[in-house]
């Protein structure tokens, strides 16, 4: 790969005219070329309930430009918060992470969370290693001090960070009003129960309870995919296609009968880079499958419904799909008409 020779330290020393020679203009020809067949990053593989890795052998090497985040507000495009060299690296061997071993991860693994994994190296690595970042909401903000929420949103939480070791990073929001803002983060506690706080510094950002967040690490780094820690403190297993995540079972996002279009928090089945979320509605014990989705709680997107089959087949007495968004914020109104005997599965989601 000739990516992986730019840019030359010599072009950044000295100043006036700089010598390029015939070889360095074969690296340029062949880095461009090379540069259009790096399409996605290097996919996640679920190994067991708590590590993933990355795969790659001398022949099919896990290449990446270590180019930050994916920016919330255009697909395709990437935000590094400043901290990033957008360098090319390669692996010829898998790498691991595990959230139970030590340097794995910031902060204290936490059950009910979501981790974004990323690919990071130093400035003179040629290979890449990965480390885990909560995701974290935003439980309220006091003079740009933000106190943190659980992915639930149901209580406020700490993640163990090390005091200020966030300091220097970027915090990106990722939904809400300030939704595709960075500010730099200037402190953070060492709470590891209830009460974690980030300070951060620049303009002050509108942010509301349950608004969604991440940090940039002030590294060399690029995002690699979402990683769910389930309630027992296991990663739910899954399949990482391209830009769409299964889930190797279903997860329920709710059961029983709905009166009414309620907004639903998608907190823990779909992550906040999702825009797309897939799954089926279920029926049991003869009833109707009903589901009705909408995303401004008046108007359905998608309906299904369906008469119940004569018998049941793998627990289910009638099951149909759905996709559909992910708003803003990682809510949508769901509806069944008040329809007993009836759940909501989630499979996967895009981003």
């Amino acid at each position: 790969m000739s990516l992986m020779y730019l840019p030359q330290a010599k072009w950044g020393s000295g100043t006036g005219r700089q010598v390029i020679l015939k070889g360095d203009f074969a690296k340029l020809e062949a880095a461009v070329l090379e540069g259009f067949g790096l399409t996605q990053p290097p996919g996640l593989e679920y190994v067991d309930s708590a590590t993933v890795q990355v795969k790659a052998t001398a022949d099919c090497k896990a290449k990446a430009m270590l180019g930050g985040f994916p920016s919330p507000l255009a697909r395709g495009q990437w935000v590094d918060g400043g901290g990033s060299d957008g360098r090319y690296r390669e692996n010829a061997a898998p790498v691991s992470l595990n959230l139970a071993t030590a340097g794995h991860l910031w902060g204290s693994e936490k059950p009910s969370q979501w981790y974004a994994v990323y690919a990071l190296a130093g400035a003179n690595d040629a290979i890449f290693s990965l480390k885990a970042m909560p995701v974290l909401r935003v439980a309220s903000q006091d003079s740009q001090v933000i106190t943190l929420r659980n992915n639930a949103n149901g209580a406020n939480i700490g993640y163990g960070f090390t005091a200020n070791e966030l300091a220097g990073a970027g915090l990106l929001i990722l939904s809400g009003v300030s939704r595709g803002l960075v500010r730099p983060i200037t402190a953070n506690n060492d709470d590891n129960a209830t009460a974690g706080t980030l300070t951060y510094g620049g303009a002050a950002l509108s942010l509301a309870q349950g608004d969604w967040g991440i940090v940039l690490p002030n590294a060399n780094f690029l995002y690699l995919g979402m990683i769910l820690n389930d309630a027992d403190s296991n990663l739910a297993p899954f399949y990482q296609e391209g830009g769409l995540t299964s889930y190797r079972s279903p997860r329920q996002l709710f059961a029983g009968p709905i009166n009414g279009y309620t907004l639903m928090d998608l907190g823990l089945v779909a992550p906040p880079t999702a825009w797309r979320l897939e799954g089926y509605a279920a029926a049991a014990n003869g009833y109707d499958v009903k589901l009705a989705v909408s995303y401004d709680g008046a108007n359905p997107a998608l309906v299904v419904h369906a008469l119940p089959p004569a018998a049941a087949f793998q627990g289910e007495r009638g099951a149909i799909p759905f996709a559909c968004r992910v708003p803003d914020g990682g809510r949508v109104y769901l509806n069944n008409d008040n329809t007993a005997n009836q759940a909501v599965k989630i499979t996967g989601w895009r981003e």
